[in-house]
C-alpha cells in the first residue's frame, strides 16, 4: 500500500461528438447547467507521448454539487490523449481532474506507481496540465491541473452560476 494523501477529484470529463447536442442532453437529462462554452481551443505547448503536437477542441464547463463537469469535442482525428481512447464517432467518460499546486511532483508520484504522462500542455507559470495514464487501473485518465488565478476565478463563476441557475438557460458567457 502506498502512503499518500487523499486525492480530491475536482472534475469529471467526457468526450463527446457534438458539444452543443451534449450540453442540451446534460441540461435536459441530468439537470446540470448552465454551461460555459469554450470554442476552438488550441492547447499551448501541447506534447503527446513526448513529442510536440496540436490539440484543438471545443469544451463546455459546468458545476454540479462541487464537481466541475467538462465536455470535450476533439476537433482532430490524429492520435492524441482524446482520440486514443475514443476514436472519432465514439463518446464516453475520459478523465477525472485533480487540482494540484505542483504538477511535476504529482507526475513523479504517479510514475513511482507505474503510470506515465500521456500528454501535457499549457504554460508553466499559469494553467499547466498533465494527463496521466491510469486507464488500466481506473478505466479513466487522471488530469493534473495546476490552476492559475483566472482558472480558479472561472471555477468560482461556474459554481455561482449553478447555485442561481433557472434550470432552463443552457449557456452563460465566460466570466
Amino acid at each position: 500500500m502506498t502512503n499518500r494523501k487523499s486525492t480530491v477529484v475536482f472534475q469529471n470529463a467526457f468526450i463527446v461528438n457534438d458539444i452543443e447536442a451534449a450540453v442540451a442532453r446534460w441540461v435536459r437529462t441530468m439537470g446540470v447547467g448552465p454551461w460555459v462554452m469554450l470554442e476552438n481551443i488550441s492547447m499551448a505547448n501541447a506534447v503527446y507521448k513526448g513529442k510536440p503536437t496540436t490539440m484543438k477542441l471545443h469544451a463546455a464547463l459546468a458545476a454540479s454539487g462541487g464537481i466541475q463537469m467538462e465536455l470535450i469535442q476533439p476537433l482532430h482525428d490524429h492520435p492524441s490523449v482524446y482520440r486514443d481512447y475514443f476514436p472519432s464517432g465514439k463518446e464516453g467518460f475520459h478523465h477525472i481532474g485533480v487540482l494540484t499546486d505542483d504538477v511535476q511532483r504529482d507526475v513523479e508520484m504517479y510514475r513511482a506507481l507505474g503510470h506515465e504522462v500521456i500528454a501535457s500542455g499549457g504554460n508553466p507559470d499559469s494553467t499547466h496540465i498533465a494527463y496521466v495514464d491510469t486507464w488500466n487501473t481506473g478505466h479513466c485518465i487522471v488530469e493534473l491541473i495546476h490552476a492559475d488565478d483566472a482558472y480558479l476565478k472561472m471555477s468560482r463563476m461556474l459554481e455561482d452560476a449553478a447555485r442561481t441557475w433557472d434550470g432552463k438557460t443552457m449557456t452563460v458567457p465566460r466570466g
